[in-house]
């Protein structure tokens, strides 16, 4: 069960960044190029929150059930965890970093939809997809990292 949960959240990671990359570009071109808001960019900015949404959930089931690094490494002593980087990194860093970007991913979605103006709806997607993307970008165990994962897993 721990191996499929682990190469779904992996690969699933693709799909967050694909819709994210693609909710940004319409907001940023929308935004600056003073377009009109259109139902493509609505999904596209729904599309983006619900990867999120659905990336964490997968993610939360490992960290809270089926990871041995949090269930046998982090939860037993969470104190001497802290003190090592790589566990404290799977322990706090990795799961509070993309909290804080779902809910940006969320809010910035609720902004643009609520908004009455197009400009209001593009700005509010620009500025919390961005600062939710950078957050994800700093907080993915990246394969260069000591503590990293491949970037495609299959087994």
């Amino acid at each position: 069960m721990y191996d499929i949960t682990l190469v779904l959240h992996s690969l699933l990671r693709w799909l967050v960044l694909g819709t994210a990359v693609v909710a940004l570009y319409r907001a940023y071109t929308g935004w600056f190029g003073k377009k009109t808001w259109s139902d493509a960019d609505r999904r596209w900015n729904v599309m983006f929150a619900h990867s999120m949404t659905t990336q964490f959930v997968i993610g939360l089931l490992l960290y809270a059930v089926l990871s041995p690094i949090t269930t046998q490494g982090v939860f037993p002593d969470f104190g001497a965890a802290m003190k090592d980087r790589v566990l404290r990194f799977w322990g706090v860093e990795h799961i509070f970093a993309m909290i804080v970007a779902l809910g940006l991913a969320h809010i910035g979605n609720a902004r643009a939809r609520k908004s009455t103006t197009d400009e209001a709806k593009f700005k509010a997607a620009a500025i919390f997809f961005t600062i939710a993307i950078v957050l994800i970008l700093a907080s993915i165990p990246w394969s260069f990292l000591s503590y990293g994962r491949p970037l495609f897993r299959f087994s």
